[in-house]
């Protein structure tokens, strides 16, 4: 997936999305004897739009500051914690 086709997702707002075609975080199982990237690519594949997801009937939005920690450390949080 390119820069400019996360940039994309990132830009959706709440307005645009109907929360029923959103996956359930709380439901999404990752295979965890797989490696980071194949963890990665399985989580995209499952959610889709990694900045807008779904846990029960609330849509969240994922945002990151600039001095905070990097999308891949987050993600990796992320996928550790599911």
């Amino acid at each position: 997936m390119t820069a400019q086709e996360y940039r994309k997702m990132l830009e959706v707002d709440f307005s645009d999305t109907n929360i029923s075609e959103m996956p359930d975080l709380a439901k999404v199982k990752i295979n965890p004897d797989k490696s980071q990237i194949e963890r990665q690519k399985e989580y995209l594949k499952k959610v889709g739009n990694p900045y807008m997801v779904r846990v029960g009937n609330m849509k969240i939005k994922v945002r990151f500051v600039n001095n905070g920690i990097s999308f891949n450390q987050a993600f990796e949080n992320l996928l550790l914690n599911i």
